[in-house]
């Protein structure tokens, strides 16, 4: 397995999972997961903080695609489908956005499960005779994912006796036949994922005449060789196991994982011969053991186990430095899985250039705060842990409050007035209603806080405004103290005067087009209207002109196609105008200064023959 630690080498480090605090972590992330085609996939998140958050789902083509596709909805939520088989063996991602700070989870593996229900090859009659030292009867599945594994029934009634075997091709083998072996053989196909069991066309073995029986000790199946037989899973799967040798006598079977024999239990079940064991919830095992034996000898066949799959991670850990101090994290990794890859994020946005199993934060700042994570990823997995880093300042800085939103409210409907604090320490704020003369605290329970390792939003819900909300003043007030001193208190406030006003779509009037002489400044006139009022922005070609947001621009002489662009509360509305640039002179002063030049052509002409004449 792949361990991630992160170790600090400045500072200590403690466990964080208090809702309140401004950290947060998963408290789940999406599993790897099975669905059937055709169904709906369902994967959920959640984090340790109640605090209103953003969630997006991503889809990943592999452990290395860092964008992927971001899937429609929202929530901790997902439900995505109908799964086809585009799906299987991708990978999905959820993240959660808190105030700007933003958590990607681990990677999880979808896979979509069927079972087809045309068998490759199905159990044709066969006749051996009594005493033979072996029969085999041939089932090749139908194809499904995971791969389907067989069982047989005999005459309708499921077959496990000590002599019969199913070894990794399908096949049905029976030793040291006699006739009672002779019936009907049908053969099953099953799926670990729960899909219908397939049953084959029976094949009907008849057991007649004799043949003398031999003495044979305990040998290898070639089908076992044959197909290479090995057993490849993701952790945490269902497998079978198979175990098969001839002789005569028939062998005793028993499957073992190290020295130790498999028993039926909460994670495995075990034929009552040892022929077969269903291994579940597989862990990192490499290989187990199929061993076979007689009163003429044993066998041993070592089957190796191929388990590739899920990285362990530890996370979840707050860290608390000063300003100047280095941050050392370091990701430590050991596993079969192949060597990892690294890659590291600060809230939500990765750190170019870092793909070290170290990150080192020299002479850290407060703004080097936040929640990091170290990404670990081979081709079977990707996991993440999370570490919160607190960078605290040397020095004390005053609070300092700032109202962000909007000073308009609509008639009849909902409004939230926001507000930031900042200091060292962080400050609480609060919101304070001015009426009056007189200046009244809200309740909390009507403010929503979002807190942040820096400062603090504080975000004031007002419900169905009406007009007695016109023109009252809310005041944001905030409190911190020095860090060496707690009978020095800083205190400052931010206000803003609510305007309610009715609700109208912004509307624009402008000229169609217009025509100018090239380079010279053409005045355009965007009549806006709308209430709140519409903010306006002028672009030229689809470009923004950057500073112009009044009704009249000057444009300067060139031409081409102007736009309007007029937004508030309810929506945006935007109007071209053409602006035609026509050449420096009209047809008709053109036409005059031909005029001017043939006749001045024509002076010259006149004076040079006169002047000729007297000359000769």
């Amino acid at each position: 397995m792949l361990a991630l630690l992160f170790v600090l080498l400045t500072g200590f480090g403690v466990n964080a999972q208090d809702e309140s605090s401004v950290a947060f972590y998963f408290k789940s992330e999406p599993a790897d997961t099975w669905v059937a085609l055709g169904e709906t996939l369902t994967l959920s998140c959640s984090t340790s903080t109640e605090v209103e958050k953003t969630w997006s789902w991503t889809l990943h083509s592999s452990t290395s695609d860092v964008t992927g596709t971001v899937l429609e909805g929202s929530g901790d939520t997902l439900e995505y489908g109908p799964a086809d088989m585009e799906l299987n063996n991708k990978f999905i991602t959820c993240s959660a956005d808190v105030f700007g700070t933003q958590l990607i989870s681990r990677y999880a593996l979808i896979r979509v499960s069927f079972l087809e229900e045309e068998f490759q090859v199905e159990p044709s009659d066969v006749t051996a005779k009594s005493g033979s030292e072996h029969a085999r009867l041939e089932c090749l599945p139908p194809n499904g994912n995971p791969a389907p594994y067989v069982t047989w029934q005999k005459d309708g009634e499921d077959l496990d006796q000590g002599n019969t075997y199913v070894d990794p091709l399908g096949g049905l083998n029976i030793l040291n036949v006699d006739e009672s072996c002779g019936g009907s053989y049908t053969c099953i196909a099953n799926s670990f994922q729960g899909h219908d069991p397939v049953t084959s066309r029976a094949g009907v073995l008849t057991v007649s005449g004799t043949t003398t029986q031999a003495s044979l000790p305990v040998t290898y199946d070639v089908s076992f060789a044959y197909s290479r037989y090995r057993i490849s899973a993701r952790m945490g799967d269902s497998v079978r196991v198979l175990c098969g040798f001839l002789g005569n006598p028939a062998p005793t079977f028993v499957i073992k994982i190290g020295s130790e024999v498999v028993k039926s239990s909460d994670t495995a079940e075990v034929s009552a011969h040892g022929t077969w064991a269903n291994l579940h919830s597989l862990g990192g095992i490499s290989a187990v053991k199929c061993e076979g034996s007689n009163s003429l000898g044993s066998q041993t066949m070592n089957i190796p186990i191929d388990v590739t799959g899920s990285l362990q991670v530890a996370g979840g850990i707050a860290v608390n430095i000063l300003e100047g101090e280095q941050a050392t994290m370091v990701c430590s990794e050991s596993g079969p899985n192949g060597d990892p890859t690294f890659s590291w994020y600060k809230n939500g946005a990765k750190l170019g250039g870092e793909t070290a199993r170290i990150l080192e934060v020299k002479n850290t700042m407060r703004a080097d705060s936040g929640m990091y994570q170290c990404f670990a990823a081979t081709v079977y997995s990707k996991e993440q842990s999370t570490f919160a880093v607190t960078v605290s300042a040397l020095d004390s800085v005053p609070v300092k409050v700032t109202v962000t939103s909007d000073e308009y409210g609509l008639l009849g409907e909902n409004a939230q007035l926001s507000c930031v604090g900042q200091g060292n320490p962080v400050p609480s704020v609060t919101w304070h209603r001015k009426e009056a003369n007189t200046v009244n605290a809200i309740a909390i329970d009507n403010v929503v806080y979002k807190e942040t390792f820096i400062e603090i939003l504080a975000m004031l819900n007002i419900a169905n405004l009406s007009m007695a909300e016109d023109g009252i003043e809310y005041i944001c007030k905030g409190v911190n103290t020095d860090l060496y001193e707690s009978s020095i208190i800083y205190q400052a406030d931010s206000s803003i005067i609510l305007q309610v006003v009715q609700a109208i779509e912004p509307s624009i009037s402008l000229p169609s087009t217009s025509v100018i002489k090239s380079g010279m400044p053409l005045t355009l006139i965007c009549s806006v209207e709308g209430s709140p009022p519409p903010t306006i922005e002028w672009f030229m070609n689809g470009l923004k002109i950057d500073g112009e947001a009044e009704e009249t621009y000057v444009t300067d002489g060139l031409g081409g196609v102007y736009t309007c662009k007029a937004t508030n509360m309810i929506g945006t509305v935007e109007q071209e105008v053409i602006v035609e640039s026509k050449p420096e002179f009209s047809g008709g002063e053109i036409f005059l200064i031909l005029l001017i030049v043939g006749f001045l052509l024509t002076v010259l002409v006149s004076y040079s023959s006169s002047w000729s004449g007297e000359t000769s």
